[in-house]
């Protein structure tokens, strides 16, 4: 009848030893189960991306399979459709920054300051509008504690249950899921002529009859994510942890509002207007932001600049060739098809949500959709016209008094109503500005309900330094460039010219369609 007892006391002898093992050999006690701790965050998967942290947008277009970066590029490519931003790759088809999704858009479930075995997430649309979802329970480790679903925009309360042992604990977030659905219209000065990918290997690098390839994300438009408005696009996604924000890019080097915006642009190859490659790529989904860079073409500026290096007396001779070539004299052109500007903004504004999209030839198509409170932001051109010390530039074949014309008479947002221009032979002529000029019909598409981005030509044309073509280490604009191996880039906005629009943008734009991160951590 003493066996139990005896059994008894030989296992409490046997534990007391293996206490005293355990202790002079330094081992761990077995630990105490913890409490569950549930501590998470939310945000969104960034549409626009970028892979190596070098301020420029990667897509999913391909990237060259070797010096990307470098004077010539390799002309084949690599990781097209993958699903991978790769660093330095191209927008997908030359245009978007990321895939949309029927579904909605990717937000990532951060589970990894919990502490606990496993973990769950619950997801409630705050108005009842779908049913709740629950994420598959997942072990607790620093390789599985995220989750990523792919939500419709809206509001959703987020629950997130960590579990340990028998006990579980839960804690809940709010947030609104959001994406920016950003379009970018226009020109030469918007899709980001004279910056393809590889710019900085050509101005470290080039020189007289430089063999340079540029590399574009889309080549025919001459189209780059070192332009200014895909340079806001990725200000505007890293803003916020709790936005995202899509880039449609159809902006497009030699557009007009006929050949380009509302038309298709042939010598670039297209066959839809922009307005009609915008409606392909987004389908029903409302916008919330467009940016436009539009008029300079209409008005000749390229004309313009061929004119005054080639003639004296610029403003008061007929232009030599081109389409400002019928009128009487270059200031007649400029002025007359300045005059145009205000109805051709008035039919962009109708394509942007308005009742008719009546495009070039009097094709009319169904107006793009956009979102309640859609913002467009039309850009002033910068001034090209000054020199470092605020003076009028001299540059090659263009004297002072063509740059003051050109300032004066196109770019100056309120100009007088007439100029008093004086020829090279001492006369002066009286030039009529009753068209007003390019920025100041830029300006005037408030009346639109427009918001026109000042703040670029405050920068250059008001500033007490000018950063003109002229303006040396200070020019925000390249020069001709011919001979250099890359002429389409002359008297085209340089990389600082191109990033002082893309924060012009950005700032225009935080300030009106808000970027600020909402609650996005509980515990």
């Amino acid at each position: 009848m003493r066996r139990p007892v005896i059994v008894h006391a030989v296992l409490a002898v046997l534990v007391v030893l293996a206490v005293l093992v355990v202790g002079a050999l330094g081992l761990p006690a077995a630990p105490a189960w913890a409490a569950p701790v549930a501590k998470g965050s939310w945000s969104m998967v960034p549409m626009s991306k970028d892979a190596n942290g070098d301020g420029f947008i990667d897509g999913d277009g391909g990237v060259p399979v070797s010096g990307a970066l470098s004077l010539q590029p390799a002309r084949t490519y690599k990781g097209a459709g993958n699903g991978i931003a790769q660093p330095n790759e191209r927008l997908i088809s030359g245009a978007l920054s990321w895939y949309l999704d029927p579904a909605g858009y990717e937000v990532l479930l951060n589970a990894c300051p919990s502490t606990g075995d496993t973990y769950q997430w619950r997801v409630t649309r705050t108005d009842a509008s779908a049913p709740a979802t629950s994420t598959p329970a997942r072990a607790l480790r620093k390789k599985t504690c995220k989750s990523r679903v792919t939500l419709p925009e809206g509001a959703y309360s987020f629950e997130l249950t960590v579990n340990a042992g028998g006990a579980s604990t839960s804690t809940t977030l709010r947030g609104t899921v959001r994406n920016i659905l950003m379009v970018a219209l226009g020109d030469s000065y918007a899709s980001g002529e004279g910056n393809p990918r590889n710019v900085d290997a050509w101005i470290a690098q080039g020189g007289l009859f430089t063999a340079f390839t540029p590399y574009w994300d889309d080549d025919p438009c001459r189209r780059s994510v070192r332009g200014g408005p895909a340079q806001a696009a990725l200000t505007l996604e890293q803003a916020s942890s709790t936005t995202s924000v899509t880039l449609v890019d159809v902006a497009c080097s030699g557009a007009t509002v006929d050949a380009g915006v509302l038309g298709p642009q042939a010598a670039a190859g297209q066959s839809l207007s922009q307005v009609e490659q915008v409606r392909r790529i987004v389908g029903s989904r409302a916008i919330d932001l467009v940016t436009l860079s539009i008029g300079g073409n209409d008005v000749g500026f390229t004309n313009i600049l061929a004119a005054c290096a080639t003639v004296t007396d610029c403003p008061v001779r007929p232009a030599p060739s081109g389409p400002l070539a019928k009128y009487p004299t270059l200031q007649d052109g400029v002025q007359a098809q300045t005059a145009e500007l205000a109805a051709d903004y008035a039919r962009i504004a109708g394509c942007l949500g308005g009742s008719a999209c009546v495009q070039a030839g009097n094709r009319t198509t169904r107006p793009l959709p956009m979102a309640p409170g859609a913002v467009v932001l039309p850009t002033l051109y910068p001034d090209i016209t000054r020199g470092a010390g605020g003076e009028p530039c001299t540059y090659l074949t263009l004297d002072a008094s063509d740059f003051s014309w050109a300032r004066d008479t196109i770019l100056v947002p309120n100009p007088p109503t007439s100029y008093d221009y004086r020829t090279r032979g001492g006369g002066s002529s009286a030039l009529s500005l009753a068209s007003g000029t390019l920025n100041q019909q830029v300006g005037g598409t408030f009346t639109l309900g427009w918001k026109p981005v000042t703040r670029i030509w405050a920068a250059t044309g008001e500033s007490r330094a000018g950063h003109g073509v002229c303006a040396g280490h200070d020019a925000w604009v390249f020069g001709l460039t011919t001979l250099q191996g890359f002429s389409s880039a002359g008297f085209h906005p340089n990389p600082r010219g191109q990033q002082a629009i893309g924060q012009a943008i950005a700032g225009a734009a935080r300030s009106v369609v808000g970027t600020g991160d909402g609650p996005s951590a509980g515990t």
